[in-house]
């Protein structure tokens, strides 16, 4: 038979530990919210909003790091939508960014790090990685490990 635990006034509740999926994260609203986006289409003022953030950092124009993971014809060719695979790839970047800002607290320091190059991409940044679902994955675990404390 199961236990009951009666709370008394004034006693404090035990915390709940949220379950954690096999590599360590919980999936979020948020990664939700951002697949159906891309599913929808991201419109160019969204995706170039996001590109502001990221850019605020960088060394590169907002143009060049922008074409760096969408081409300039797709851009181009977009009208107000993104086609799926931009849009793909401007989820994958907010996804990316909203994880780094947790790890850093605050977008300064995530738009900093995703800028720079780090030596376990063999000295590449991580934000030119995502060009791919694969490097979008690969920086995804290098935040988990430096979030939980895994070695890197």
């Amino acid at each position: 038979m199961p236990r009951v635990r009666i709370e008394r006034k004034g006693e404090a509740k035990p915390k709940r530990h949220r379950r954690a999926s096999a590599v360590g994260k919980q999936i979020s609203i948020g990664t939700i919210a951002a697949a159906r986006e891309a599913e929808r289409g991201f419109t160019k003022a969204e995706a170039s909003h996001l590109f502001d953030r990221v850019a605020a950092t960088s060394v590169l124009p907002k143009g060049k790091l922008r074409a760096g993971l969408i081409s300039d014809s797709s851009w181009k060719r977009a009208r107000k939508t993104l086609g799926p695979q931009a849009s793909q790839t401007a989820a994958r970047l907010s996804h990316i960014l909203s994880i780094a800002e947790r790890v850093w607290g605050n977008e300064k320091d995530a738009t900093e790090w995703l800028n720079s190059p780090h030596p376990e991409l063999e000295g590449a940044t991580p934000l030119s990685l995502l060009r791919t679902e694969a490097g979008g994955r690969a920086i995804e675990a290098l935040l988990a490990a430096l979030e939980f404390g895994f070695p890197v």
